[in-house]
């Protein structure tokens, strides 16, 4: 009996490890466990200005409006600007860009936050640039997280999705 359950147990987990990519829209959210991760807003432009202040990017600035929902009943969410990157097939993978960000939320009064607490029950969002060189052409935004322990049955399904941001 044991070795039918532990079979059981196997090939459920092997079913949930496929390796297919999903691709979501702007608006749609991503969904890791009790958490919904989705892009609200995108600004694409070569410079940010702020007052006399003008702030160049390498290539193209890419700034994402990032809305994190907490839909836990009473566990907090902690995260910060290293949750997200820009993923590219040509280019490779993209950070935010922390001087940048903080830059555009000066410059729209907006509060910057080096870490964010997302309360059981609500929602934070904030925006995100990245600097990503001229070849880019199919950008995507993905998320890092930790394995949790329902992972398993989906074969870590948030890990496969990319947000498109073209």
């Amino acid at each position: 009996m044991r070795n039918k359950f532990m079979l059981f147990i196997f090939l459920l987990a092997a079913s949930g490890c496929s390796k297919k990519e999903y691709v979501i829209g702007m608006g749609e959210k991503l969904h890791h466990r009790k958490f919904d991760y989705s892009v609200t807003d995108l600004i694409v432009t070569r410079f940010l200005k702020h007052d006399a202040d003008t702030l160049r990017a390498k290539g193209m600035f890419y700034i994402v409006k990032l809305k994190v929902e907490n839909n836990s009943m009473k566990r907090p969410h902690k995260w910060d600007s290293s949750i997200v990157y820009i993923t590219d097939e040509r280019a490779g993978n993209f950070d935010p860009v922390p001087d940048a960000s903080q830059f555009f939320c000066r410059s729209k009064n907006l509060k910057v936050n080096e870490e964010y607490i997302t309360v059981a029950g609500s929602t934070d969002s904030t925006y995100l640039a990245f600097d990503l060189p001229f070849n880019v052409t199919m950008p995507y935004l993905k998320v890092r997280g930790k394995m949790l322990p329902g992972d398993i049955f989906d074969g870590a399904l948030f890990r496969r999705v990319r947000i498109k941001l073209y």
